[in-house]
């Protein structure tokens, strides 16, 4: 194993990175943790089965990265794998194939150890290859406090701009390794449901569009999605039109995704499903119009 940097100082980050089969993406991904303005405390990548250069390139990082590795599939086995072993006070996430800006630690970690009551921040994010404007001329600023409804309504907090207390995830649990996909949506909802949260409307990480991401599988995303949303309602914070309009639009989507491969009759299915949780909204009608039209045509 390699070793990690020494941790001091009143509040320390780890920050954790899984990877498979990236060494190329990995490396810019390590570097770009190493280009902070304020210096992480321990870098640690665990690696999922790599059969690439993966090794090798970690071996140039060798003194600054800790390396551990998991068996086992998906993102969530390695991402515990790494809360587990790390030494911070905070444990920030980020992805192998994305990259942050040299200022996202120290933007954040600020705002943190000013704001003792907020239990994980987050960011907004741009595509790789897009520029991010300077933050001391643009519109910055911080929203916090009871992030929950928003967060329910819409999945806006993105893994790689992700800080988390430690002690939280002793209150909240970690990630849930029975989950392939939405799994961070699933621990930033229990998380923003039990404490106040905050995030930050400027981009501070770059976001690479992969035809590896496991998140590809747009259909599957949105239906592990609606099951984590129906466990996570409350019904004292999130009204029941806000649940329909909300499980409403993801059926729309499910649908949409289903025409584009062809299929007409799953596709009205969803759209009908659409129009079951929100009887008056014309946007279901629309699309569940839309969906027989294509079915009598195929």
């Amino acid at each position: 194993m390699m070793r990690a940097t020494d941790i001091s100082g009143v509040s320390s980050v780890s920050v954790v990175i899984p990877t498979h089969n990236r060494a190329r993406m990995l490396a810019e991904a390590i570097k770009s943790v190493l280009d902070q303005t304020r210096p992480a405390d321990e870098i640690l990548v665990v690696d999922i089965n790599s059969t690439d250069d993966t090794e090798s390139v970690l071996e140039t990082f060798r003194d600054v990265v800790t390396v551990l590795s998991v068996d086992r599939d998906g993102p969530s086995p390695a991402r515990n794998r790494g809360i587990a072993a790390s030494r911070g006070d905070y444990v920030a996430f980020l992805d192998d194939d994305d990259l942050w800006h040299p200022e996202k630690l120290k933007v954040q970690m600020e705002f943190l150890e000013a704001n003792g009551t907020v239990a994980m921040v987050s960011a907004d994010t741009v595509p790789l290859g897009e520029k991010i404007a300077d933050m001391r001329r643009g519109r910055s600023y911080w929203t916090q406090g009871d992030l929950f409804p928003r967060l329910f309504m819409k999945s806006y907090v993105s893994t790689p701009t992700v800080i988390v207390r430690r002690d939280v995830f002793d209150e909240v649990g970690v990630f849930n390794e029975s989950y392939l996909r939405v799994e961070d949506y699933d621990l930033w909802l229990r998380i923003a449901a039990a404490r106040p949260t905050a995030h930050f409307r400027h981009p501070l990480a770059w976001i690479r569009k992969s035809p590896n991401r496991m998140s590809d599988d747009k259909i599957d995303l949105r239906r592990t999605a609606k099951k984590v949303l129906m466990e996570h309602y409350d019904p004292d914070r999130i009204s029941r039109r806000s649940l329909s309009r909300r499980m409403s639009d993801l059926e729309v989507y499910c649908g949409r995704e289903y025409l584009k491969l062809g299929d007409a009759d799953m596709a009205g299915r969803c759209f009908r499903a659409a129009v079951n949780w929100a009887p008056f909204r014309p946007r279901a009608y629309r699309y569940l119009l839309t969906g027989i039209l294509r079915g009598r045509n195929a």
